[in-house]
């Protein structure tokens, strides 16, 4: 971020517009490359009210709730971080080691989530991740200024904590939905779980607003543990 922007102030350009342009050209990039993926024949659709009864039974709710939670929780104090780093005079230098720290939480660990639904099963594995967001909350929460150890290891955690739900609920939809309505029921999860990401965005900047990092930080971590407590099982297990 700040080599971008210090390349664009080198154009006479705003300096956020550098890392703006580094987001375009991968942009297109991407899209050059999709433009010559090889074409695949569809399968069958099937009809919508095919579909609704997946949706609609615990095998698809229980990991539905969970990544919603999920998501809120990661997007909202993800998306305050660069701010309060912002209110405490740290620059795009700060906030790009904050988030690279994030995005390797995110992505770069998606194996080792894959290992662990493999050995110990989906659920499993949603559920340490409930509980790693939740300890990347109250870590944010601990440290709040600082750039260099709290805020990082908060944002890893906040990344790998959603990586193992986002894994072990997929992981769980892929077992548990008959082939022929899979893809649409996982298209209709990810639909929901990723427009949950416009309301926490929203939202996080009104708590934000009103009380500060530390209520984002608060708010976030009550977001994961809500899970926890409404998919326990009926019998007690």
């Amino acid at each position: 971020m700040a080599p971008a922007a210090h390349v664009a102030t080198g154009f006479g350009w705003p300096p956020l517009s550098g890392p703006v342009a580094v987001a375009v050209v991968a942009t297109a990039a991407a899209v050059s490359a999709a433009a010559v993926l090889p074409r695949d024949t569809p399968p069958p659709r099937p009809p919508v009210t095919a579909v609704r009864g997946p949706v609609r039974s615990p095998a698809v709710v229980r990991p539905l709730i969970a990544m919603v939670s999920a998501q809120l929780a990661m997007v909202a104090v993800m998306t305050m971080t660069p701010l309060q780093l912002q209110s405490h005079g740290h620059g795009l230098d700060a906030v790009g080691w904050v988030l690279s720290a994030h995005m390797i939480g995110m992505f770069a660990l998606a194996p080792l989530s894959g290992r662990i639904a493999d050995r110990w099963g989906p659920a499993v594995t949603v559920n340490a991740g409930l509980g790693v967001l939740a300890l990347a909350a109250a870590t944010a929460l601990a440290a709040p200024t600082a750039h260099t150890s709290g805020l990082p290891a908060a944002l890893f955690l906040l990344g790998y904590g959603w990586n193992l739900v986002f894994v072990g609920g997929s992981a769980q939809l892929s077992r548990d939905l008959a082939p022929e309505t899979r893809s649409r029921v996982q298209g209709t999860v990810d639909a929901v779980v990723w427009s949950a990401s416009a309301l926490a965005g929203l939202g996080s900047g009104q708590l934000f607003a009103g009380g500060g990092y530390a209520l984002v930080a608060v708010v976030g971590g009550v977001l994961a543990l809500c899970p926890l407590v409404l998919l326990v099982p009926r019998d007690g297990r």
